[in-house]
């Protein structure tokens, strides 16, 4: 693939795709959830529906990024993306009749899959082009600062504007930064020089499959706090400690994922990922079984600090079975992992309506993430014989 564009600016491209694709198409939701809850007239088992949706467009997009960047080139599926995810942000706030919201959630999600999985292509192939892979934890880095900017922009916009008027308006800004990504990338995602990429067979063997179990574990169990955490939240410590404590959970995913991949240089992605597993299930549990503001913001930093870390090492990981596959290999891990975030809000949902509590539905979101760690702990111990395992 001929290129032009230098690893710093497609890192830098990249991290406000995520910014864009993620920090606002699908975690602009969380801190207005308590709001829309109110201003829509939602109950919470239809904003579990509502984020399950979302996980059903994203499922899709992921899935099908991979063929559609062979066919039409990594950059317009990037460009695809992120124009849909920007409409469908400003579309979420046009009206609160629950179908038409329904129906723009379920389209972002779509969006939010075409642009992660077609500009982490582009960004991983860059970054091995050049021996810089170690820069692409700064990429993922995007979603941590696209949650701090909404966590902290979203509640402010929305005491004046509404949830529906703040989301119109995060519309407009992601249609800015979207016009800057794709000129950044305009001479990026050329057509590839051979069709063995897309050709090749995906991984089969025992550890690879342990992998993309356990990571769809992951999209399951995070997104349950990733989808809930601002609204259980509010009932201890009230919206704005709820609000901060989503910012603090952005902050702490900021610089994680650079620093995850730093622990995976020294000591192989595996065992930092086992490690990321068992401290985000604890801190999915621990605000649930000790409320208060302490346990709250602890709970806040280990999910912060693992989520984008766990999504680095093994999609990094996952890629590593199958270099000349990447998109490939990402395509289809993200698919997985989107099944898990389909599975996972609406079971929240549903609990914490029955029941008036999340503590269920955090008890069960700890487990799944556990039980991702426990799988691929023989892995980690017991490292394949192959280069960057």
């Amino acid at each position: 693939m001929d290129s032009k564009v230098s690893a710093g600016s497609c890192v830098f491209a990249g991290f406000v795709t995520l910014m864009v694709a993620m920090g606002i198409g699908r975690f602009l939701y969380t801190p207005l959830l308590p709001i829309m809850l109110t201003e829509y007239g939602m109950r919470t088992d239809q904003a579990g529906l509502l984020a399950s949706l979302n996980y059903i467009g994203y499922l899709a997009g992921a899935f099908s990024a991979g063929p559609l960047s062979h066919r039409f080139r990594e950059y317009r599926v990037l460009a695809a993306g992120l124009i849909l995810s920007c409409l469908t942000t400003a579309a979420t706030g046009l009206t609160t009749d629950f179908g038409w919201v329904s129906a723009a959630r379920l389209v972002a999600g779509a969006a939010s899959g075409l642009a992660f999985v077609a500009g982490s292509g582009m960004v991983l192939v860059v970054m091995a082009r050049e021996g810089k892979e170690r820069l692409a934890g700064l990429y993922y880095g995007g979603v941590g600062a696209g949650i701090v900017a909404t966590g902290l922009a979203a509640s402010p916009a929305a005491r004046v504007m509404g949830a529906a008027g703040t989301w119109v308006v995060f519309g407009v800004v992601a249609a800015f930064l979207s016009a800057m990504i794709l000129f950044l990338l305009r001479h990026e995602g050329g057509e590839r020089k051979s069709a063995a990429v897309a050709k090749e067979a995906l991984p089969r063997s025992p550890a690879f499959l342990r992998l993309v179990i356990a990571y769809g574990l992951e999209g399951f169990g995070y997104i349950i706090t990733g989808t809930f955490m601002v609204a259980a939240a509010n009932a201890t410590v009230g919206s704005t400690g709820a609000q901060l404590a989503w910012v603090v959970a952005g902050c702490a995913a900021l610089p994680s994922a650079f620093l995850w991949s730093l622990a995976a240089h020294r000591w192989g992605r595996l065992k930092p990922l086992v490690a990321a597993f068992f401290l985000q299930s604890a801190g999915v549990i621990l605000p649930a079984l000790c409320p208060g503001v302490v346990s709250l913001f602890a709970g806040a930093i280990l999910f912060g600090a693992t989520f984008m870390g766990i999504v680095t090492l093994a999609l990094s990981e996952g890629a590593s079975f199958a270099p000349t596959a990447r998109s490939r290999v990402v395509a289809l891990m993200t698919g997985i992992y989107g099944i898990g975030q389909i599975l996972g809000p609406s079971l929240a949902g549903y609990f914490s309506a029955r029941t008036g509590s999340y503590l269920w539905s955090l008890s069960i979101a700890s487990a799944a993430v556990a039980l991702a760690g426990i799988l691929i702990v023989y892995d980690a111990f017991n490292p394949r014989d192959q280069p960057g395992s």
